[in-house]
């Protein structure tokens, strides 16, 4: 079994080169890095959860949902104890909680939110192959361009093998689903041995696999499509370095810009 994010679908952002995906992306977190202020990183928050909905990620959404939200809690609730501010929170000023620290954390729990939506929204929408062409496309060398392809794949492999060994273990009286937490911990231990001899033995098979033909991580790769940039994509570039630059003006003038002071 093979866990994979990739959601094939027919909408226009599907049919974007890899590189506009990939350029896309980037600017999403130049735009998350320029802001500090939570209303602006709303924005942002906004536009990622929009490209989610033009391309149909509903399921990968609800799949991290949890996680996400988790994300963002600790972050509000632990970044006011580290920040400096002015204004007091009622019932929490004696821990030294201020509304300066609260709208930290919110910015912060929104960056983190937004790069894990934007990740989420490029796997959705990019298969892994797309993303190795583009990583070379775009000049990455030859090493960290199969590097970066073979760690998507194994991710979805791994995951895939975890699904399984659990549903093995299942079928054979081992519940993982009932008792405690230390317990459930306890059940997932034996778990991790036949895991660990699955990813050892596909190692192997991918070594061989790639010595029989001839890999060489210096050589480079020839794809069979080589992908060419549309109008489209030409028009999403152009709109992300728009933001880009007009975000980068802000933050240089300070706008949307919180003072930490730790």
């Amino acid at each position: 079994m093979n866990v994979s994010l990739y959601l094939s679908s027919k909408t226009w952002v599907h049919r974007l080169d890899g590189r506009t995906k990939v350029l896309t992306v980037l600017g999403v977190f130049v735009l998350a890095l320029c802001f500090s202020h939570p209303l602006y990183l709303l924005g942002v928050f906004g536009f990622v959860m929009g490209g989610l909905a033009i391309s149909r990620a509903g399921a990968n959404v609800r799949k991290a949902w949890m996680l996400t939200a988790l994300l963002f809690c600790y972050s509000v609730a632990l970044w006011p104890f580290f920040v400096e501010g002015l204004t007091p929170v009622p019932l929490l000023n004696r821990l030294g909680v201020t509304q300066e620290g609260v709208m930290v954390g919110m910015g912060m729990g929104l960056r983190l939110l937004i790069m894990l939506w934007g990740g989420i929204w490029l796997l959705s929408t990019t298969t892994v192959e797309e993303l190795a062409q583009a990583s070379q496309q775009l000049g990455l060398p030859s090493r960290a361009g199969f590097a970066f392809s073979l760690a998507f794949r194994w991710v979805g492999m791994l995951l895939g093998a975890g699904v399984g060994v659990v549903q093995a273990q299942r079928s054979r009286g081992l519940d993982v689903s009932t008792g405690g937490l230390l317990q459930r911990i306890r059940k997932y231990v034996p778990l991790v041995v036949p895991l660990i001899g699955h990813a050892l033995r596909q190692t192997n098979l991918l070594a061989m696999a790639l010595e029989s033909k001839g890999f060489h991580p210096s050589s480079r790769r020839h794809f069979c499509s080589t992908g060419q940039l549309m109008l489209p994509d030409y028009a999403v570039i152009c709109v992300m370095v728009v933001l880009v630059g007009v975000s980068g003006w802000l933050r240089w003038i300070g706008v949307g810009v919180l003072d930490i002071r730790f």
